[in-house]
């Protein structure tokens, strides 16, 4: 039996586009992966130009605005780890921070 292969060019995205609660990956053999907001807590506290702003890197994508990324592979794979509680209390600081409105 032949061992899987990771098709890179295959599951290469072609562009992001954004639904209410999820965002819309286009990959380069047709399929269209659908990924909740809730899964990245910057992208969903980003704005919609902040969003359009990313850059496609093979099997990654990058929002600089934001500092954050996707890794196409954990996400098609489900292979991933968790963020710790700690982590993910850190986000809610720095959206709030980075959106707190100028005094």
């Amino acid at each position: 039996m032949k061992e899987p292969v990771i098709h890179e060019t295959r599951n290469e995205a072609l562009r992001v586009r954004f639904e209410e609660e999820h965002a819309m990956i286009d990959l380069a053999d047709g399929r269209i992966l659908g990924v909740p907001l809730d899964f990245f807590p910057l992208l969903k506290a980003a704005t919609d130009e902040e969003r359009q702003n990313y850059q496609l890197h093979g099997l990654t994508i990058y929002w600089e605005d934001i500092d954050d990324g996707m890794d196409l592979t954990a996400l098609v794979s489900g292979l991933y780890i968790e963020p710790s509680q700690e982590y993910l209390e850190s986000l809610k600081d720095i959206i709030a921070k980075r959106y707190a409105p100028a005094t």
